[in-house]
């Protein structure tokens, strides 16, 4: 199971690197004067990808029997999506 996780945190990091560059790729070239998405910026930016994430630890094997491993898929999954905001909306509340 540790390869299994091991494997997970490697694709999901790519996988939301990836992901956040076609966003901002996507947003730069179509939203640039949107404030819809700088209202909801929190749902390309955390839902999309949390869900996305979820997916691939489904699609891994994860979340089917229950156990430490599950918690710990959900913890890399917590820290690659909030790790992966950029700063300028993590900042709201409160930078250091």
């Amino acid at each position: 199971m540790t390869e299994k996780l091991l494997g997970f945190l490697f694709l999901g990091i790519l996988l939301a690197i990836g992901y956040h560059l076609a966003i901002a790729l996507i947003y730069a070239r179509y939203f640039p004067n949107s404030q819809a998405y700088l209202t909801y910026w929190y749902v390309p930016l955390l839902a999309v990808p949390a869900l996305l994430l979820g997916g691939l630890a489904w699609i891994m094997g994860f979340y089917r029997k229950g156990g430490w491993h599950d918690l710990a898929a959900t913890a890399i999954l917590i820290a690659i999506v909030g790790l992966t905001v950029p700063t300028s909306y993590s900042c709201g509340l409160g930078c250091f």
